[in-house]
């Protein structure tokens, strides 16, 4: 389990990412259409996975970041 300071990181780091995805996207999650929705949550689903990469990586280099990212963290 992550530390509270790695949690705080985590949430900080999502709630930044995720404003500006929404702010970039902003008819997304209201959007008629299921598909795009659903689109707009995986969009947010996979911001949250890369927020906790990043928070959870603070040991390693950005080079080491890239790649768990493109890997998916494992």
């Amino acid at each position: 389990m992550a530390d509270d300071s790695t949690i705080e990181n985590r949430v900080y780091l999502f709630k930044d990412l995720a404003a500006a995805w929404l702010a970039a996207h902003p008819s997304g999650l209201g959007a008629v259409d299921p598909a795009e929705r659903a689109r707009a949550r995986a969009a947010l689903a996979e911001i949250g996975r890369i927020s906790c990469i990043v928070a959870d990586g603070e040991d390693l280099s950005p080079d080491e970041i890239a790649a768990a990212i493109r890997t998916g963290g494992d």
